[in-house]
């Protein structure tokens, strides 16, 4: 009885993490939805609530690693759903340094592709949701492993898009009569940005991962 009490605890913390981590997309991507149109009022709130909700998350990542440690969950998956988590966490992190990047750097010119800038971070969001609801259909007692999968491809085609969106984007900037370190500056951000979702595939590979052991 009490390793299934340990596991409810670890399926209420990681919800709550998840939880943390989505709402630091959410400010992320608002304040920078303003900042492509030349918009600052609130994105230095919303950096210091990002850099809390971040450190708030990794206090529940160790809360997580301590009840895991004690022996919830069978040996076989607690690797995996450490690690699944630690991706989550990262995710997170990646939300952070883009913020605190735009915050602190400021990168002009941007509202010269705001079009292509708000698609980015639009992309960037359903990522998300798509990584969200998998994780749902995962942590739901009557898990339903075609659904998770559904979703799980729905991240890597939304992924997909982002990178391409970043390859055009980049090149157009490049290509623009810009100063070379302004050029360059962009391009940062727009990597910063991708790599938010780069680190949600890699959450996604560990919930398949996870998901195959926790059913055979």
């Amino acid at each position: 009885m009490q390793v299934l009490k340990k596991e409810k605890q670890v399926v209420q913390l990681a919800v709550d993490h998840l939880r943390k981590t989505n709402e630091t997309l959410k400010l992320m991507v608002a304040a920078m939805r303003g900042y492509v149109v030349g918009d600052l009022e609130g994105l230095d709130e919303a950096t210091a609530s990002v850099d809390q909700l971040e450190s708030e998350a990794d206090d529940v990542l160790r809360e997580i690693r301590d009840l895991l440690y004690s022996g919830a969950f069978l040996p076989t998956i607690r690797g995996d759903l450490y690690r699944l988590l630690s991706a989550i966490d990262k995710v997170a992190n990646r939300v952070e340094i883009c913020l605190d990047f735009v915050d602190q750097q400021r990168p002009d010119h941007i509202e010269d592709y705001r079009a292509a800038f708000k698609d980015m971070l639009d992309l960037t969001a359903e990522c998300f949701d798509a990584l969200h609801r998998a994780l749902d259909a995962y942590f739901d007692p009557r898990v339903d492993i075609d659904e998770l999968r559904q979703h799980a491809s729905q991240v890597s085609e939304i992924e997909s898009e982002i990178d391409e969106v970043q390859r055009t984007l980049t090149s157009t900037i490049f290509r623009s009569d810009l100063e070379l370190a302004e050029k360059q500056h962009l391009a940062q951000l727009l990597r910063h940005i991708a790599r938010v979702s780069d680190q949600i595939e890699n959450a996604t590979d560990e919930l398949e991962l996870l998901s195959v052991k926790s059913i055979i």
